[in-house]
């Protein structure tokens, strides 16, 4: 069902400039919305807040489930070294030369593990030619060797922390997903607002118009019974001062469309010296049996029940993590050595093969650091908890929210049928006063009235129309799908 609006007599023209005649271009509430939305410099702040958060969670899920991988090399390194010393059984000290020619790289890969451990992987080939003195003759040694190290870290008594983290950034998205619906909700209010804000301001102007038109014709008519001594001075000086007062009203009504015109541009990013014309937008189809009540049961589903479950989630977590480290705990290491590789030594050949492996377990636990990790665990604690409180207040109160919604927007469509009909109506008796005022049987004065009680009406009208419009955005924006 639709709200039919027949009064389209009034085709209101904003002028975002001073620009004279400038030929305008009509701008719609729904493309405002979209130059919003989707090309204005707010809604670039917003979607890049989602992809900060996307990202985060992207490098924090790729750290965790793949290894990260290095790779380091070195040129070949030549050294020449003389020393005073004892060298080869010998029992005298001698002056030694030793000359090295050195090659190495290396291959580093380092895992999380989902225990919350750390795996590192690393593969070292190197290449060495010395030479140096011995048993009174210089000998040439040649080695090559590739050793791959396995080191294996283990907390014990302890949360994982790479779970932990990664956890946490997939809650930071689902929050900045949900953050992203209200704030585009908000920005669509903001546009709204501020494209209302013209609508209004200009049947006021042309309310203002009137009232003053028909304050002169007052002043006009109260000054010639003046003169004609019908009327006394002090009646006079009321027209004036009502005359006046329609000046004033005048002055603020064409000043207060112009900050509504600003605000609409500044909120759109538009040039503002171009000229838009703005229109009354249509209320657009209202919500039937079956859509309200669906929007009433999946209240748990809202937004504000969501980043609820999340922010508590997310500090219960972090209250446990702290808790963990405030106690007992341990680290298990494991290492293991591969190596491989050959030694020769004026022409004799030896291989040159190592293994090794060492384990150690280490236990730790605090026994006075003066209350300031107690005090943290407490915090934790205590923020996990307000986070709880916060997450039931809004679990209490969605299911009310959404029926008050839903039942305003009932309201307001209602009201809106009415308001409709009473434009109707004072159109209609707009159009009779023009008759009779053109047939000379009413003033112009008397004609001015009926004017203002039309565009009174569509002001009204305008008011109850941005409350249902701005009441679909925010019934939109409690879901986010």
């Amino acid at each position: 069902m639709r709200v039919r609006y027949r009064v389209r007599g009034i085709f209101l023209l904003l002028l975002l400039a001073a620009s004279g005649g400038a030929e305008s271009v009509e701008l719609t509430l729904d493309q405002a919305i979209e130059i919003a939305v989707d090309r204005s410099s707010r809604s670039e702040i917003i979607e890049g807040d989602l992809e900060v958060a996307e990202q985060n969670y992207f490098a924090e899920r790729i750290n965790f489930y793949l290894p990260e991988i290095s790779v380091n090399g070195s040129l070949p390194a030549y050294n020449v070294a003389e020393s005073f010393r004892f060298f080869g059984g010998g029992d005298e000290k001698n002056l030694i030369k030793t000359t090295d020619l050195d090659f190495n790289t290396n291959i580093k890969l380092n895992q999380s593990l989902i225990t919350g451990g750390n795996l590192t992987v690393t593969g070292n080939i190197w290449n060495r030619e010395a030479e140096y003195p011995l048993s009174g003759a210089d000998v040439t040694e040649k080695s090559s060797q590739g050793v791959f190290d396995f080191e294996l870290e283990q907390p014990l008594l302890k949360p994982s922390e790479q779970k932990y983290e990664l956890k946490n950034k997939k809650d930071d998205l689902e929050l900045a997903r949900l953050t992203h619906v209200e704030d585009l909700a908000a920005l669509k209010n903001e546009v709204t607002e501020a494209y209302f804000g013209v609508l209004q301001t200009e049947v006021k102007k042309q309310v203002t118009r009137a009232k003053l038109e028909a304050a002169t014709l007052t002043l006009g008519i109260d000054s010639a019974k003046f003169d004609d001594g019908i009327i006394s001075e002090e009646a006079r000086l009321e027209s004036t001062s009502a005359k006046l007062d329609a000046e004033l009203e005048q002055i603020d009504i064409d000043n207060e469309n112009l900050t509504k015109s600003r605000e609409l541009a500044i909120v759109l990013d538009l040039d503002p010296s171009e000229a838009f014309a703005v229109v009354i937008p249509d209320p657009g189809g209202h919500l039937g049996d079956e859509t309200r009540r669906a929007v009433v049961n999946r209240w748990e589903a809202s937004v504000g029940v969501q980043k609820g479950l999340y922010e508590y989630s997310k500090a219960q977590r972090q209250a446990d993590y702290a808790a963990s480290g405030h106690g007992l705990t341990g680290n298990l290491k494991a290492t293991y050595s591969l190596g491989r590789g050959d030694v020769e030594v004026d022409g004799l050949e030896q291989t040159n093969n190592t293994d090794s492996w060492g384990v150690s377990l280490n236990f730790s636990y605090p026994i006075w650091d003066g209350g300031s990790s107690g005090a943290a665990v407490k915090a934790a604690r205590l923020t996990a908890k307000k986070s709880q409180l916060e997450y039931e207040r809004a679990r209490r109160s969605a299911r009310a929210e959404m029926v008050d919604l839903v039942n305003r927007l009932d309201i307001s469509f209602r009201k809106l049928n009415i308001l409709t009909q009473q434009i109707e109506v004072t159109k209609n008796k707009r159009k009779i006063a023009l008759f009779r005022l053109e047939d000379g049987q009413i003033s112009r004065r008397d004609f001015l009235e009926t004017e203002v009680a039309y565009l009174e009406a569509q002001d009204k009208y305008l008011d109850e129309l941005k409350n249902y419009l701005i009441d679909k955005i925010e019934l939109q924006s409690r879901y986010s799908g």
